[in-house]
């Protein structure tokens, strides 16, 4: 487990110029990138990075993208992360864009995902997530003490009350090159100062999964104790 990077922040543009910089170096090299994304307030993070790399030409044809998470429903229905990262428009044109959802049972999309996850990872030379952290310590569709914590698939699903969610698990974390982390806010301070102090356990912090990618960086306007 490699140490996280902290970097202050009260805008998104570092953000996205660290992470377009990442994507389009990587892209130029020829490697084989995925990209993951996640809904919520990252959305507007992976809109503007898809806009920067297009407006510098990197090249799409060897990228992949998926998401962190997604809301089970029918494809496009008004809570699903996918239509909601179209809608604020995101576009990669060439690359390969895998939505979670497709018409189908919430079991057998999980597993069509899990499927999806396995064949990408494998594929790839470079893996790269977007993720955000919750104040609650949950990130992608991970919350604490859910089954998603602790299980050992790529993929999970579960009733988390106001959604049906499908996510990544800490397993899809762990195999990925680079995580870039964007949490902003004064309620999120108290987790992410236990974030950066201390090695808390994934299944009641599920952000600290974060920790265990090749290389992790986190964004944030909070600001680190000098003492």
């Amino acid at each position: 487990m490699a140490a996280m990077v902290f970097r202050h922040s009260t805008t998104l543009e570092p953000v996205v110029s660290f992470l377009a910089r990442q994507l389009h170096m990587q892209l130029s090299m020829g490697a084989r990138v995925l990209w993951l994304v996640p809904g919520g307030s990252g959305i507007a993070v992976a809109v503007r990075t898809a806009h920067a790399l297009q407006a510098h030409h990197a090249p799409f044809a060897q990228l992949t993208v998926t998401l962190t998470d997604e809301r089970y429903g029918p494809v496009g229905h008004t809570d699903s992360n996918w239509a909601m990262l179209e809608t604020a428009g995101f576009s990669l044109p060439g690359a390969t864009l895998m939505p979670v959802l497709t018409g189908v049972s919430r079991k057998e999309t999980t597993r069509l995902f899990a499927k999806a996850l396995a064949d990408a990872l494998e594929q790839a030379t470079y893996r790269i997530g977007l993720f955000g952290i919750g104040a609650d310590g949950h990130t992608a569709g991970i919350l604490p003490g859910s089954i998603a914590a602790v299980s050992d698939e790529l993929a999970e699903a579960y009733d988390a009350g106001t959604f049906e969610r499908i996510t990544i698990t800490p397993r899809v974390i762990e195999q990925l090159s680079e995580v870039v982390a964007y949490a902003a806010g004064e309620e999120k301070w108290p987790t992410l100062a236990t974030l950066i102090a201390t090695g808390a356990d994934i299944s009641t912090q599920p952000a600290q999964a974060l920790k265990h990618a090749v290389h992790t960086t986190l964004f944030s306007d909070y600001q680190l104790s000098s003492t």
